[in-house]
């Protein structure tokens, strides 16, 4: 794993974004990212923002600055850009070279402090293009679903290891260590991975942990998960499930089966000319039955987290986007059902793409619940 994109797929996008940017009357654009984030940089330079990171793109050029002396070689064998510098020195006026007073300059990420006042004290004005150039994401090449399918193999290698980890007496951080050792030898990238572990007698909480707590694995133990791992960054492949150590309770059984239930009907109805709202409506089925939700019912996915975002009708915050799905859209189904007091809940969900058949599911994990 470890492919890149070729230079045909980049100049695509690049021109996409400058369109973005000429319909505002800019003349160029900056992007910014920072501590592993900013999609805008790795989108247009397949650099996989470290620490600091700035690109200048137009008509004719795209350089590309990041933090610090030692991460330059790595960006210069990576990066597909004009030029790699250090971000150091008189790197801003460097950056507004191409631009003169009174010019409108289109922006992608957050814009530091120093970029922002160089520019006031030039006269140029930053116009920020990052909700165009989120829905311009939304719609994937062929090139971007495969790095997608190579994403989801990935997570499916993470996932199987987690769940081959999952004995009496492991923590969470064996569990975490167990799935990024697998991925990791098969040559892929973090993203995240998500673990919770909890009683199935006594459980106190809904939704997987960002970190390992150090709890431990009972005879009674239920594990939910919530794992992506990419071979291309941004691109990851993500996969939820709920892990039960002995007979499930009552309790994780209903939750289960109505999660999965939900679902595959979801998945089903996954179309293009399908409106996310439709989507949202055979997700009632989880209040009908007196449960809620807290994590999302479905995203958008792949180089960011995108629209359409939605959340079953109880849950707080609501997200109840009205677009219609369209070919190419890649999103992760994953109705997480909860009782209503947040103390248990079940994990579900992989990665699909939209195609003119429907959902194309990504993963080869069997789904339901995991029993060891």
């Amino acid at each position: 794993m470890n492919p890149q994109f070729s230079s045909g797929e980049l100049h695509r996008r690049r021109l996409a974004v400058l369109d973005i940017a000429e319909g505002k009357g800019c003349a160029g654009v900056l992007g910014f990212g920072e501590n592993k984030s900013g999609v805008a940089v790795t989108y247009l330079t397949e650099w996989p923002v470290t620490r600091g990171a700035i690109f200048l793109l137009t008509q004719s050029e795209l350089h590309l600055w990041v933090s610090f002396p030692n991460h330059v070689p790595a960006a210069k064998r990576r990066a597909q850009v004009d030029s790699v510098r250090d971000i150091a020195g008189d790197y801003l006026n460097q950056l507004f070279l191409p631009f003169s007073s009174g010019d409108s300059v289109g922006t992608l990420g957050p814009v530091p402090t120093p970029v922002r006042h160089f520019a006031s004290e030039r006269g140029v004005i930053l116009v920020a293009l990052d909700k165009e150039h989120a829905e311009q994401r939304l719609i994937k090449s062929g090139e971007e679903i495969h790095a997608l399918e190579l994403g989801a193999r990935a997570s499916d290698i993470g996932a199987r290891a987690l769940i081959d980890a999952c004995r009496v007496g492991a923590s969470d951080w064996d569990l975490l260590a167990a799935a990024k050792g697998a991925y990791t030898a098969a040559g892929a990238l973090d993203h995240i991975c998500y673990i919770s572990i909890t009683d199935m007698a006594d459980p106190d909480r809904d939704v997987p942990s960002q970190f390992p707590e150090g709890r431990v694995i009972s005879p009674t133990s239920m594990i939910t998960f919530e794992l992506s791992a990419a071979a291309v960054p941004e691109y990851p492949g993500q996969i939820l499930r709920t892990i039960v150590m002995s007979d499930p309770s009552e309790a994780v059984r209903d939750l289960s089966q109505l999660a999965e239930e939900c679902k595959q009907k979801i998945k089903a109805a996954i179309k293009p000319g399908v409106t996310a709202t439709e989507l949202i409506e055979i997700s009632g089925m989880i209040e009908q039955l007196g449960y809620t939700t807290t994590d999302d019912l479905f995203h958008g996915f792949g180089m960011g987290y995108l629209e359409p975002i939605a959340t079953s009708v109880s849950r707080v915050p609501v997200h109840a986007p009205t677009m219609t799905l369209e070919e190419g859209m890649a999103i992760v189904v994953q109705p997480n059902v909860t009782t209503l007091d947040h103390k248990l809940g079940v994990q579900t969900g992989e990665l699909i793409i939209v195609e003119l058949a429907g959902a194309r599911d990504l993963h080869s994990l069997p789904t339901g619940l995991v029993r060891i």
